[in-house]
């Protein structure tokens, strides 16, 4: 999604009222005068405003970035947006997040159902192409929405129309009803959705993002016939390919990538975000609270393709040589240049060297010296350009990727794979991405074992798609999440044991397992979870008490 369309989209939008349950807003935010929709530039400021709720953020900060720190590869120090909570399984149905998440999703559905239920008042007066478009834009718009709405809570109302007080209380859908109608409107959306758009309109959803997300949500449902066809759809529409520069795609070079499908765009002046500030260093000066774990790091494996317990080019006094090129274009660690300044956290570490003008000048480090530097010793470099540092780290203009041509291929491939279908197509489509130039890992053969290759594609969904807000649904399908998610989580080593030439155990889940780990690192939170009841979130309570006929999820009636 390019920036040409962000400041008509913000135009657009309607007023957003979090005040109320969903099911008890009348109008639900959008223009409902009686004769609103009836020519094409209402139609185009509605469906503009329909858009918005892609934004869904906290304090300036995507909040797909905080999905990630509710798993096991990243952290959020302070329980930033109460994502921590989350993480650690010991929440309630008032927590901020579930009511945060279902209150955006719905002001955004509510958004597409007006303009789903009135547009037929500009039907002739605007040409069927571009009515069309305008329907189909809504229907994908409004299933992205449910996408995060059924992936999280499982069941809930499935609203199609505008809702009148008398019609406010909605028992709720079955979620494999709820997926066919997404299927039925996306495919609608695919038929009618240009390949691209041009001029101001550039950015809008296209028939490639309508096909990603139809893959998507069948990926994630197991309809793994349904998620190969539609990724295969976008494979053939040949529009799309991997950059060769992986560290690039997500910085201010890499917006006009042909391998991004669609993003969330940001301009000066009309929307900007806080991710520098968010997961920047102290240095920048950032508050480094979104941070990448250590059982995120250990993750990557060496060049060869081997875990750092199984390959002989792991050498645990130099513990970043050799390893997927991935991880330094992802993570800042210690010992590299940063925003001028080499980034160290070991505590003994309070001055480091800032480049000024190719001089090295000793200065005091605050990623050591701060109270609140980050706590795992490492922080995100996707997403954070040096550009934005110091002057905008409260005001970015970097663009988050919603959808990206790696994760097309990652998912025809875990379809077939599990469709028992390897055949030269997923060699191939796990190759270019595991080939990208900058990345270069070893490729995979077609005469490798079924389980093999799964594994394979497990490693690159973890590391090619970090920090992208992934992990949460891929451990939930692969049914990892009670094997990695509790437990204690390690911060950065304790100074008697900084140097130790530890090598982990690397298992069958791709965690690291160390010997006397609570000796080695700090620990900076203990997770718990519950599969019985945590591969759902809660309804938000808040919902329950307004809507008498919602039922909350097993587990957690009160």
């Amino acid at each position: 999604m390019k920036l040409h369309i962000i400041s008509l989209i913000l135009l657009g939008a309607g007023i957003i009222s979090c005040n109320k349950g969903f099911l008890e807003k009348l109008p639900l935010d959008s223009p409902s005068d009686a004769t609103f929709f009836s020519n094409k530039d209402e139609l185009e400021m509605a469906v503009n405003g329909a858009y918005t709720g892609l934004w869904w953020e906290f304090e300036g900060v995507p909040y797909y970035l905080f999905l990630d720190a509710a798993t096991d590869i990243a952290w959020s120090r302070g329980d930033e947006a109460k994502i921590q909570t989350v993480q650690s399984g010991l929440f309630t149905p008032d927590a901020y997040v579930f009511n945060n998440t279902w209150t955006s999703m719905y002001n955004g559905i509510s958004k597409c159902n007006n303009i789903l239920q009135n547009m037929n008042r500009a039907k002739d007066v605007v040409s069927s192409d571009y009515y069309n478009q305008v329907q189909a834009q809504a229907l994908f718009l409004r299933s992205y929405y449910y996408f995060y709405l059924i992936e999280l809570f499982g069941d809930v109302p499935w609203v199609t129309t505008m809702l009148s007080l008398d019609s406010a209380s909605l028992a709720k859908t079955d979620k494999k009803q709820i997926v066919q109608y997404l299927y039925d409107d996306l495919d609608f959306a695919a038929a009618n959705l240009p390949l691209s758009w041009a001029g101001n309109d550039a950015g809008r959803a296209t028939k490639g993002a309508a096909l990603a997300l139809k893959a998507r949500l069948a990926l994630n449902e197991g309809d793994y016939e349904i998620a190969a066809a539609s990724a295969k759809t976008v494979i053939g529409l040949n529009i799309y390919t991997i950059d060769p520069n992986y560290k690039r795609l997500f910085h201010y070079g890499g917006a006009s990538s042909q391998e991004i499908i669609m993003n969330l765009p940001y301009l000066l002046g009309v929307r900007t975000n806080a991710i520098p500030e968010i997961i920047g260093p102290r240095s920048a000066p950032g508050y480094s609270i979104l941070v990448p774990t250590q059982m995120m790091v250990d993750m990557y494996q060496c060049i060869d393709g081997k875990s750092i317990d199984k390959s002989p080019l792991f050498d645990p006094l130099q513990p970043f040589n050799n390893r997927d090129p991935r991880l330094d274009q992802s993570i800042i660690r210690p010992g590299v240049w940063f925003n001028n300044y080499l980034f160290q956290t070991h505590p003994d570490s309070t001055m480091t060297y800032q480049n000024t003008d190719g001089n090295l000048v000793r200065v005091g480090n605050l990623e050591v010296t701060n109270a609140y530097a980050t706590f795992t010793g490492y922080l995100w470099l996707k997403f954070l350009d040096e550009t934005d540092l110091p002057s905008n780290v409260n005001s970015s203009q970097i663009s988050l990727i919603l959808m990206r041509y790696a994760e097309i291929l990652l998912t025809y491939a875990e379809s077939k794979i599990e469709l028992n279908q390897i055949d030269q197509s997923v060699i191939d489509a796990i190759n270019q991405v595991r080939g990208r130039e900058s990345v270069n890992m070893p490729l995979v053969s077609i005469g490798m074992p079924q389980e093999d290759i799964r594994a394979v594609v497990r490693y690159e969904r973890t590391v090619e798609l970090a920090n992208e807000g992934f992990r949460l649904f891929d451990i939930k399908r692969w049914k990892y999440a009670e094997h990695v998610l509790p437990g204690k989580v390690y911060g950065r080593r304790n100074k008697a044991h900084w140097y130790d030439p530890i090598v982990p155990k690397i298992d069958q889940y791709g965690h690291s397992n160390y010997d006397n780990a609570e000796d080695i690192f700090k620990v900076i939170s203990v997770n718990t979870f519950d599969p019985v009841k945590n591969y759902l979130w809660p309804i938000p309570q808040k919902e329950i008490d307004i809507n008498k006929k919602l039922i909350q999820n097993p587990g957690y009636e009160q």
